[in-house]
């Protein structure tokens, strides 16, 4: 069953962290050798408040099977008590296009290698396009629900 259409996973670097940490982080939740598969992980830069520089760092997945990894290994190394959470607040998770939305503490990913959804600002921003019909946060909703009830069952 085609879980999702898209994944794109973004996270925010300020000049006063470490690049390498932090795309490290970024590459270790896709499961995927990014140069064969031809991944980029896109850098752009930006300002922030009173001129500070910013590295935007973002990974677009599109191919069913990219996307499908994707979502097999976030699964796989969410805590189950995550994954939980994340059951508990799916209606505010997903958007009327159908669009899930997670996002994980950028220093645990980053330094420790462990996924700890917050709702705050300094993270790994996560946005799955739910393959759904019709395309509507209800059938979204129903999907996830499903996905994240097998894999609780595992």
């Amino acid at each position: 069953m085609k879980i999702a259409h898209s994944a794109s996973i973004r996270v925010f670097c300020g000049e006063e962290e470490n690049e390498a940490e932090v795309t490290e982080g970024l590459k270790w939740l896709v499961p995927l050798d990014l140069e064969k598969e031809k991944i980029v992980i896109q850098r752009h830069n930006a300002l922030g408040f009173g001129d500070r520089r910013i590295a935007v760092f973002e990974v677009a997945l599109t191919k069913e099977r990219h996307v499908k990894a994707f979502i097999e290994n976030l699964l796989q190394k969410l805590p189950e008590q995550q994954e939980q959470l994340l059951m508990k607040q799916l209606d505010s998770r997903i958007d009327d296009q159908a669009n899930f939305f997670v996002r994980f503490e950028k220093e645990i990913l980053a330094k420790h290698r462990d996924l700890l959804v917050t709702d705050g600002g300094n993270c790994y921003h996560v946005r799955i396009k739910i393959a759904s019909f019709p395309s509507t946060k209800k059938s979204a909703v129903t999907v996830m629900k499903k996905v994240l009830a097998e894999s609780l069952n595992k």
